[in-house]
Parts: C-alpha cells; structure tokens; sequence
C-alpha cells in the first residue's frame, strides 16, 4: 500500500444468506483524488460502503484504511478517518436537536447531544454552516429543515470530525432538481477547498458526476466492471454493459447526460 494511499479493499468478498453479494472487490482511493461509484439498483454499492466503514465484516479479502486493517485495529477509532454521509443518519436525529448541535456532534461522531456544545465547537460549526450558505438556519431545529438542507447540515457534521475521505451514499436522492444543481454545486466548491478529503459519491446517476471528480468504479452484479480516470472509464460502450441496455453518453461544459437508446 503507498504512503500516499487512503483506503484500499483487496479481494473483498460479502456474502449474506448463500448469496455473495460482493465478489473479490480491488480498489484503492489515494490523497487527492476524487471517486464516484456508479452502477444500478441492487449492485453492492451499499455493501461495499458497509464494509470500508465496519459496519458489515468482510466474508473474505481485506479492507484497509491507511496503515490499519479491519480485524486488527478497533474499527470505532478508525471510522473517525472515513466520513459517511447517508440517508439513514437522519432517522437517528431527534426532531427537537437544534441544527448547531447537529453540525458540533460530528466532532466526536455523537448525535443527540446531551449538554450544549462548547463555544469552541460552536465557533466552528458556525463558520462550516456559513460556508454552505445556511446562516440563517444556525437557530433551526433538525424538523423544520427541508431534504436539500438536511444533506448539507449533515455534511457540515462530517467535515467538523475533518474525516480524510468523505464518502457520499446518493446525497442527491430525494432532491428536486434545483435543489440538486446548488447541492452538487456546493460539492465543488468543497473539493478545491486546501484541506478537503478525498470525496466518494455514491450514485447511479451519470448526471450528478461533477467535473471535480477525477476517477470513476464501475460496480455490476458485485464485481468491478471498471475503474480508473473518469475519461478512461466513462463510455457509451462501459455505460450500455454497465445498465444493460443500449446508451449513448453525452458530454458538455464537463457536465454528463445519458440517453437509453434500446434495451438490449
């Protein structure tokens, strides 16, 4: 593994119920780079981020994040190197917990403060909640946030543990359109910051590949289609095997678009 490497699965294999869900998985994400895992509904791309982040053990192969390798360091000290920004977080949110306390808990990876944050703590959530364009929601409470708001509060919370990947389970799920273009463009500005982590966004949605992301996994059926230079791997021909079906990829101002040309 080279110094400059931040996490890397070798051979990874997931089964659950005689099904093998993840089938010898090879990849690695070094200081710098910026990935998208893309794939269809029902691929492994969850399970994949289950594994790196020690929620679901390897049935085989090897998941490292630096120098530790899962099963020989305590993996609850490690996750605070590797963010996840998911969907699921916000069923643990009480609705009551004001949106300052949710961005000051990410220090510690804790949700559901029990006593007010320090002024410390406050200062720094405060200027993170101000880079996303959210000052006026420092007073809010965690219900009264809409989808869009939420996914950037809850990414605010990742960067106060100043994680050194970020990765992002589908961010733009559930957005509406507008509220995806100033989500995604808000992701940009985040990759050029000085101390940005390497980013992950997980998606099936070529739509949402910003220019800032430099290198795409292609994941089907549990297995590595492809991977590598996002103008390396990022094809019509890569995209109509990926989805199964007949596509043409469309490219302007480093934007994607994907049209269905047949089934196959």
């Amino acid at each position: 593994m080279s110094a400059d490497s931040l996490l890397r699965t070798q051979a990874a294999t997931f089964v659950r119920g005689g099904r093998r869900i993840l089938k010898g998985i090879d990849w690695e994400v070094k200081r710098g780079e910026h990935w998208c895992i893309l794939g269809p509904n029902g691929c492994g791309k969850t399970s994949l981020i289950n594994l790196i982040t020690g929620y679901e053990p390897a049935t085989d192969g090897e998941i490292q994040i630096g120098e530790d390798v899962f099963g020989n360091s305590d993996w609850r000290e490690v996750r605070k190197r590797v963010g996840l920004v998911t969907n699921t977080l916000t069923t643990y949110i009480e609705p009551g917990e004001p949106v300052m306390h949710v961005v000051a808990s990410g220090r510690d990876a804790k949700l559901n403060l029990w006593t007010p944050p320090s002024a410390s703590l406050k200062k720094q959530a405060s200027g993170l909640i101000e880079a996303a364009g959210c000052a006026h929601l420092k007073k809010s409470l965690w219900a009264t946030l809409s989808q869009g708001e939420k996914q950037k509060i809850l990414i605010c919370r990742a960067l106060m543990a100043r994680f050194e990947v970020l990765i992002l389970d589908e961010p733009c799920a559930g957005l509406d359109p507008v509220a995806r273009e100033h989500f995604l463009n808000w992701m940009s500005e985040i990759s050029s910051w000085p101390e940005a982590p390497s980013l992950v966004m997980v998606t099936h949605h070529v739509e949402e590949i910003l220019p800032c992301l430099t290198h795409v996994f292609l994941l089907r059926d549990g297995e590595v289609l492809n991977q590598g230079e996002k103008a390396d791997v990022l094809t019509s021909a890569a995209l109509s095997t990926l989805y199964g079906a007949k596509v043409k990829l469309g490219l302007k101002e480093g934007r994607y678009s994907l049209k269905v040309m047949e089934a196959v």
